[in-house]
């Protein structure tokens, strides 16, 4: 089986995300300070705008796309840098660094066509030899981060400065996805091992090719301005509403599609309406963007990132838990935007052959109904998650709500599917059968101290559970732990939260191929049944037909209940009074909130 599919970090981003910012220390570039345009030819008022101050717990590290560690890391590189393929409105995806595309040989070979305007921070143009350059360290076999096992079988090629190819060993629907990856410049990195690109100089001070540049950065912030050369995505969003020309912009491709080609596409950002601050103005470029400078403040904590949004100090807060999040909406002017996430939370169930009672499905149908979702999503998100039947969010353009069949919250169900296989009721709870003791569960989970959410989770699930009459308990563990128990298949069940990402391959979670120690199928399910309907919906084709192949998985692991459902969380953002043109869409990572940056505004007197 390619290596493409074997992501063993798969399961464990969203929890090392939640602790990278209290990990790690601070790197701080001394001595930079903000750039000014300069002079013009005819002397005249100097335009002065307010920052745009977002705030975000955690400090850099390492700014670069492969090696990026904290939120704040993750942040600056969604502002710095872009993929050939870029986020749309809706369910879309956009060319971005690439002008245009296109498929052939059934979907194992794309051809993308670059931008001739695109260019480097510093002024050098963006080539394929970039592409491939990148590509090459994805492919490092030192590179140990979340994507290189994704292009371990793809082939790149450039075909000219500004034509690159690529060629799948195993062609899959959502490649287009994957070339949202962030590009890397060869003229300045060549020579830079992966293992050395985490710490160098290059990953404190950046040059990109996104719509921003940084230009300062202390421990407790960073300044960021627009780049010159960035000349936004095909379809960074509508333009400002009084535009004619909102309505005329490129089409853009559906998420999930197989499209021969894509139009070339041009940014529509107009000039920024703010007040200035007497304390802190900058001299900018109005033309280049609607957000003329932002500043990215660090926090330590959830609660100093909280007070400074209350305090007025910042225009939008993200990253915050769901009630703390939740406290913010009751700031004069201020609103929550929630963003759907790709992030899949279940009870996986341990169904190797040594944990024989989880492969009867009256057993993991009881443990669904069990469970009452809806509670926890109200009192631990806040209502800010949705409940999950699949693996397949149903913010995602690959979901069918006939093929999802909803297991509700009734125990005496639960308790029926269990008596059709034998297990018998007792005071002291279910016997299984040709057993005379109550069975126990023990459920794997992140400890308190390392992401309270998924403690208090699991300690409901547990609860529930146990009234049901399965003693559960939690089994609190550190990451480092809860990695190592899982990759040994050391467990009954584990509260699992995975990124399932926008398009929605589950091959890598659940083929059979991918159940051994080093694959990314973490229950150890093993179905050739399973395995077709997962390699009919990852084949390239047109949105109907892999809507139509995704539609016969989803039915079968909505009856199969593989992995106990949970939710999906959804992001939570507050953006303060004054704010203009954030909106929401499914995102894979939080980070992606700023798809649409180009359209944001500084409303006058905000």
């Amino acid at each position: 089986m390619p290596r493409r599919d074997r992501v063993v970090v798969l399961a464990f981003v969203l929890a090392l995300t939640v602790l990278a910012a209290g990990i790690l220390l601070p790197v701080a570039s001394p001595g930079l300070v903000v750039s000014a345009p300069s002079p013009a030819a005819t002397p005249g008022p100097t335009p002065t705008v307010v920052a745009f101050r977002d705030g975000v717990v955690g400090r850099p590290s390492s700014i670069t796309p492969l090696t990026a560690r904290t939120r704040a890391d993750h942040d600056l590189v969604a502002l710095i840098f872009r993929g050939l393929v870029g986020l749309g409105p809706g369910q879309t995806l956009v060319p971005d660094l690439a002008e245009s595309w296109t498929i052939a040989d059934k979907g194992r070979t794309y051809t993308f066509t670059i931008r001739p305007d695109a260019v480097w921070d510093d002024g050098t143009p963006l080539t394929a030899e970039d592409v491939v350059f990148t590509v090459g360290l994805l492919k490092d076999p030192k590179y140990t981060g979340a994507g290189g096992a994704s292009w371990s079988d793809v082939t790149v090629k450039a075909i000219d400065a500004k034509t690159v190819r690529f060629t799948l060993g195993n062609p899959i629907g959502g490649f287009l996805e994957a070339a949202r990856q962030p590009l890397l410049p060869a003229h300045i990195l060549r020579g830079t091992s992966v293992t050395a690109l985490a710490d160098s100089a290059y990953a404190k001070d950046p040059v990109g090719n996104g719509p921003y540049r940084m230009v300062s950065r202390d421990a407790s912030r960073a300044v960021l301005v627009p780049s010159d050369g960035y000349a936004g995505p095909a379809d960074p969003g509508a333009a400002a509403p009084s535009s004619a020309a909102a309505s005329a912009g490129p089409s853009a491709v559906p998420a999930g599609s197989a499209p021969s080609g894509s139009p070339t596409a041009t940014p529509s950002p107009s000039a920024v309406s703010a007040s200035p601050a007497p304390s802190d103005q900058v001299p900018v470029d109005l033309t280049a963007s609607g957000l003329a400078r932002i500043d990215l403040h660090f926090f330590a904590d959830e609660a100093a990132l909280a007070a400074a949004f209350r305090a007025g100090q910042l225009d939008a807060a993200s990253g915050l838990d769901p009630a703390t999040a939740a406290t913010l909406s009751g700031v004069p002017g201020a609103r929550l935007v929630r963003y759907p996430s790709s992030v899949f939370s279940s009870v996986t169930l341990n169904l190797r052959p040594d944990h024989a009672r989880f492969a009867d499905l009256h057993f993991r149908r009881a443990v669904t109904m069990a469970i009452d979702r809806a509670k926890i999503i109200a009192q631990v998100y806040g209502g800010s998650a949705a409940l999950a039947e699949t693996p397949i969010p149903p913010s995602s353009w690959a979901f069918s709500a006939p093929a999802s069949r909803a297991l509700p919250f009734d125990r005496t169900r639960a308790a029926a599917e269990l008596k059709k296989s034998g297990w018998k009721k007792t005071a002291k709870g279910w016997v299984a059968p040709k057993t005379t003791k109550p069975f126990t569960l023990k459920l794997l989970a992140l400890d308190k101290a390392s992401s309270p959410v998924a403690f208090d989770v699991a300690s409901r699930v547990a609860a529930d559970l146990t009234t049901f009459g399965i003693r559960t308990t939690v089994d609190a563990v550190t990451p480092a732990t809860l990695v190592t128990r899982i990759r040994g298949a050391k467990f009954d069940a584990v509260l699992l939260d995975v990124n399932i990402g926008l398009d929605p391959d589950l091959y890598p979670l659940l083929a059979s191929t991918q159940a051994g120690p080093d694959g990314s199928n973490i229950s150890g399910v093993q179905s050739a049944t399973l395995d077709g309907l997962l390699e009919a919906a990852r084949k390239p084709g047109t949105t109907a037909a892999r809507k139509a192949a995704y539609a016969a998985l989803q039915e079968y692991l909505s009856t199969e209940q593989v992995m106990p459902p949970l939710l999906f969380r959804d992001y939570l953002v507050a953006y303060a009074a004054g704010v203009e043109g954030p909106r929401p869409r499914e995102l894979g990572e939080l980070s992606d909130r700023f798809w649409d940056v180009l359209t944001w505004r500084l409303a006058a007197g905000g």
